[in-house]
């Protein structure tokens, strides 16, 4: 049975939802791939998304500060077009996930550097790793199955209009995602 109450934990995190061309593009990348091998567990569209900050299992207190900052941690922030351009395995050409990637730009340099401060502000601890911008399109479940490397290139542009603190919720079916909040860039 769940915790309930003051100590209940949520697992959380930030991200940007994906448009709907963005995600017509994938589906027609993705559609030759898809019987590419049994050892892949492809990620339904409707939880697709970039990562911003994977928070983990936070208490009610700390996510609800975050909820009450959101808004004004994004005010200024503008909406911009970011490209995909590789569909790779991930981190590494020997990873377990297939993802849509790319370098860093400046505006989206920009949204990371404004949901560290957030997360300071609200003194929350999270995976700190290096933000390397991706979208998870499949999970290899063995990757001695598959010998594919996936690196090839890609024109797949994300129209970053705004972002979602999600809670993510794990099934014996996948994850669900649900958003608790979005904000939308200027």
């Amino acid at each position: 049975m769940p915790a309930e109450g003051p100590i209940a934990k949520k697992r959380v995190f930030i991200g940007i939802p994906l448009d709907q061309r963005c995600q017509r593009c994938i589906n027609q990348l993705l559609r030759p791939l898809k019987n590419s091998g049994r050892g892949i567990r492809w990620v339904p569209e409707i939880n697709r998304h970039m990562t911003l900050a994977f928070l983990g299992d936070k208490p009610a207190a700390e996510i609800e500060n975050l909820l009450n900052g959101f808004d004004e941690a994004y005010r200024h922030a503008a909406s911009f077009q970011f490209g995909l351009s590789t569909l790779a395995r991930f981190p590494n050409a020997r990873g377990r996930i297939i993802a849509l990637l790319d370098e860093p730009s400046k505006p989206l340099g920009e949204l990371y550097r404004l949901t560290l401060g957030l997360l300071q502000a609200g003194h929350v601890k999270f995976d700190r790793r290096a933000f390397r911008p991706h979208v998870t399109l499949a999970r290899i479940r063995k990757t001695g199955q598959l010998d594919t490397a996936f690196a090839q290139q890609t024109n797949v542009r994300l129209d970053i209009d705004r972002l979602r603190f999600y809670q993510s919720t794990l099934t014996e079916s996948g994850p669900v995602y649900t958003p608790l909040k979005e904000v939308w860039l200027k």
